[in-house]
């Protein structure tokens, strides 16, 4: 480190009291990942009340036995999500098509307790946008939620065969699904 750099950040330290170096302290201890409880499992359970997040919440499991609710930020990065925690070994992008997205359908109906014409009409015409967008979406929402999280994010399809996977999942982890999806 520099000599410059190190002088200022002990003036720095030198000038705070003892309640602001342990709140600064803690702040860069909540944030090592060594120090912080690591995810172990994943559940979708059916939610304490119906929201705009649809009847099921997904939680991670941390090690020292507390959850943390992943927040997605749309309807649609939820199901691909949660349809691709019901397919542990993966699957192929395209199958989601058959019988016009009949699985799919299926899925958002009992998340969101409605038609799936919503779904539908976001779909529309171009099929790999809408899942990529869901797919990047929804990784965005696991990384938010736990930080450093590949095993618990929809994995690059190119690495496994071309299947849609999550690692954990596909690996035997913890993974555990309201009885009512199933």
């Amino acid at each position: 480190m520099n000599t410059n750099n190190t002088t200022f950040v002990m003036q720095m330290l030198d000038a705070m009291s003892v309640e602001e170096l342990k709140n600064r302290l803690a702040a860069y201890m909540m944030a090592d990942e060594n120090l912080v409880s690591r995810p172990i499992g994943v559940e979708v359970r059916l939610a304490d009340t119906l929201g705009k997040g649809g009847r099921y919440d997904v939680l991670i499991i941390l090690e020292d036995g507390s959850e943390k609710m992943v927040k997605f930020h749309d309807r649609h990065s939820r199901l691909v999500y949660i349809y691709t925690l019901l397919h542990p070994k993966g699957y192929q992008r395209r199958s989601l098509k058959a019988n016009n997205f009949q699985a799919l359908r299926e899925l958002y109906s009992k998340i969101y307790f409605g038609s799936a014409e919503p779904l539908m009409k976001t779909i529309g015409n171009d099929f790999d946008h809408y899942f990529s967008q869901a797919v990047a979406q929804s990784r965005r929402a696991i990384r938010e939620t736990i930080g450093a999280s590949g095993a618990f994010e929809i994995a690059l399809p190119q690495r496994y065969g071309g299947k849609t996977l999550i690692s954990h999942a596909d690996n035997g982890g913890c993974v555990i699904i309201d009885n009512s999806l199933l």
